[in-house]
């Protein structure tokens, strides 16, 4: 091949890949069994810290956990893929999240349902079968791990 065509196959090639690059906007984190359990915007997060076996990504001024054992990857992608059907059936369920601090803890990915928070004795501590998506009050609660159900997903979270 003569110069001429091997500098301008180079140039091409280039040209190619900028127009197929996208920005990521979402941190979506896995399972060993390979199903979403957390999605994150990229634009919402402000830290990801790992403490004491877990990840911890602060989302505003709420923080979540993820135990590192059931987290077996972390992918970047845009949120202009397009899923398959099976991961839209999957979907619903693996956009919901919560973020706890202090005095609160808020449900992203739900708005209505059934709220239940057990403390990891068994005592169930909160229970609102017609929760319209508000922020639950957790300001009376020593530190712990505690439990909470939404709807028929459990999570559990640190105060």
């Amino acid at each position: 091949m003569t110069r001429t065509i091997k500098t301008f196959m180079v140039l091409m090639l280039a040209m190619l890949s900028c127009g197929v690059a996208k920005a990521q906007t979402q941190m979506t984190f896995y399972e060993p069994h390979g199903y979403a359990i957390a999605v994150w915007n990229l634009q919402d997060v402000s830290k990801v810290t790992f403490e004491g076996g877990d990840i911890v990504v602060t989302y505003g001024a709420y923080t979540a956990a993820n135990p590192l054992s059931e987290v077996m990857s972390i992918k970047f992608t845009d949120n202009e893929q397009t899923p398959t059907s099976v991961e839209k059936i999957l979907d619903d369920a693996s956009q919901v999240r919560i973020a706890a601090n202090e005095s609160t803890v808020h449900v992203i990915g739900a708005n209505h349902g059934a709220v239940a928070i057990w403390s990891v004795s068994g005592q169930q501590l909160y229970d609102n079968r017609n929760w319209n998506g508000e922020e639950i009050n957790i300001s009376h609660l020593e530190r712990g791990i505690y439990i909470i159900t939404i709807n028929n997903s459990t999570f559990k979270f640190k105060k």
